[in-house]
């Protein structure tokens, strides 16, 4: 059966857009956005360390940097009426 597997993202800068189709092979691109040469790229955890290193040694890659979006507080339920509690409060 699916097992759902652990992914983390890592943010590409591309010298050009035509080079996008080859990192395909390093896992799956969720966003390319042509007009800023960079994408988004999912890969699987227990690679992740192996494969920033090679995209790092690519010529047509200009910068990897690690997605943080997992660590961010995705939780937005009631963030206004708190911020409004903090501000009578104070």
């Amino acid at each position: 059966m699916f097992e759902k597997k652990e992914r983390k993202g890592l943010i590409v800068y591309l010298h050009y857009n035509r080079e996008a189709r080859k990192l395909h092979n390093f896992g799956d691109v969720v966003y390319h956005s042509k007009k800023l040469r960079y994408l988004v790229l999912y890969i699987e955890a227990d690679r992740f360390d192996e494969t920033l290193e090679k995209l790092k040694k690519e010529r047509f890659v200009k910068k990897v940097l690690p997605s943080y979006i997992k660590d961010l507080d995705q939780n937005f339920v009631g963030t206004l009426e708190q911020e409004r509690e903090k501000n009578i409060l104070l």
